[in-house]
């Protein structure tokens, strides 16, 4: 995800934190990450989980839901998720480049705006 502003770093972060500490305890959850370069505002997280089932129980979840609700303030144009299963273990290559394919969108891409692909 990019930030629409630099000021908002510290806030995401701190959300993001809370939403990472919050899946790390629900049931199903096996491990995941953060990886950002907060001096330009992009932020990558990744969560794996068990099964799907338990991965949709979270996302439906009161946490996860009022941060998705949150994440229209900061999200900057392009910012996008994806959703995919692997039998491989995570790699933050494969997953960028899964990006390029969104599942979806927290805020569309400006027309001719080609960052990150």
């Amino acid at each position: 995800m990019r930030l629409r502003r630099c000021s908002q770093t510290l806030a995401f972060m701190q959300l993001s934190m809370r939403v990472y500490h919050e899946a790390s305890e629900a049931p199903g959850y096996y491990a995941g990450g953060i990886r950002a370069k907060w001096w330009r505002g992009d932020f990558y997280t990744y969560t794996i989980w068990e099964d799907r089932d338990a991965m949709t129980d979270f996302v439906r979840s009161s946490p996860h839901a009022e941060a998705a609700a949150r994440v229209q303030e900061f999200a900057g144009p392009g910012s996008c998720y994806v959703e995919f299963v692997s039998e491989d273990p995570p790699d933050w290559d494969d997953a960028r480049q899964r990006l390029s394919s969104p599942t979806g969108y927290f805020s569309p891409p400006l027309w001719g705006d080609l960052r990150g692909r």
